[in-house]
């Protein structure tokens, strides 16, 4: 007869969640956008009606998209989808850009 080590199973056990457990600090608090009240954009307060990353309109009916919002050095940006933020993450600048095209656009069409 050939007795198992009662130990061995529970060694395993306890290794692999040690595993997961280091695994899983990598998604720390610091990698995770900043929470953002949803409905700080809402009313007309973000200056534009469209993703930055991907053009579709935000907030479109019938659309399964589900806006997503992030802050980004101080600076709130509302993208049509939570997938657009690593898009926006390689090339701020680029998106930036764009938006303060717009805001200043828009300044400058007279008001009626």
């Amino acid at each position: 007869m050939n007795p198992q080590p009662v130990g061995l199973p529970i060694a395993i056990t306890t290794l692999l969640l040690s595993f997961l457990f280091f695994l899983n600090q990598g998604c720390s608090e610091e990698n995770k956008p900043e929470p953002v009240d949803q409905n700080s954009t809402a009313g007309g307060n973000y200056p534009i009606d469209f993703c930055l990353v991907s053009g579709n309109d935000l907030d479109e009916e019938g659309s399964d998209m589900i806006p997503f919002t992030y802050v980004h050095e101080g600076t709130t940006i509302k993208f049509c989808c939570e997938p657009c933020l690593p898009k926006f993450k390689k090339n701020p600048e680029k998106y930036l850009i764009i938006l303060q095209e717009e805001i200043d656009s828009q300044k400058e069409e007279p008001k009626s």
